[in-house]
């Protein structure tokens, strides 16, 4: 197929083939990198698996990135001030050709994300197991910052 055709295809059907995606991601080498800023607030959660969706829709990693980003952006607005008068939380996605990472900034002064506490919650417990649920989706999970300028907490999928 010509590109002239590959343009067509994709005016005409609205899709891009995943090999002209994987093309497009592999002519930068540190991937392509999005970032959307959203108020904090619980009615902006939506909006980021949103987000989210929107730019992995031909992922096979959407669906656990969707669920990703919505848990991280949830303990950003419930326990940093992001979630206060005027905070904000920060979504970025970085697409590779083999891994996608989602990363949630919060604006900091609450608590430290640790994926490797184990928690003796009560089973039927509502909360304490959303760290847990990232860490199995992803690959690598991780958190860089402080308490001062905030957190960023990020999470790694395959997609090989």
């Amino acid at each position: 197929m010509t590109c002239s055709e590959n343009l067509c295809s994709v005016l005409s059907t609205g899709h891009v083939a995943p090999a002209l995606i994987e093309a497009m991601v592999g002519l930068r080498p540190s991937g392509m990198t999005y970032r959307r800023t959203f108020a904090g607030r619980p009615d902006q959660i939506p909006r980021a698996r949103c987000f989210i969706r929107f730019l992995l829709e031909d992922s096979p990693c959407r669906d656990d990135a969707e669920q990703i980003v919505a848990e991280l952006a949830a303990n950003a607005v419930a326990h940093t001030s992001s979630g206060q008068a005027h905070g904000t939380f920060i979504v970025e996605l970085t697409r590779k050709v083999a891994v996608i990472r989602v990363t949630v900034y919060d604006c900091g002064w609450g608590g430290i994300p640790r994926f490797n506490r184990c928690r003796e919650a009560d089973p039927l417990a509502e909360r304490g197991r959303g760290l847990a649920a990232v860490a199995a989706l992803a690959s690598k999970v991780g958190c860089r910052g402080t308490q001062a300028v905030g957190h960023a907490v990020w999470a790694e999928l395959s997609q090989t």
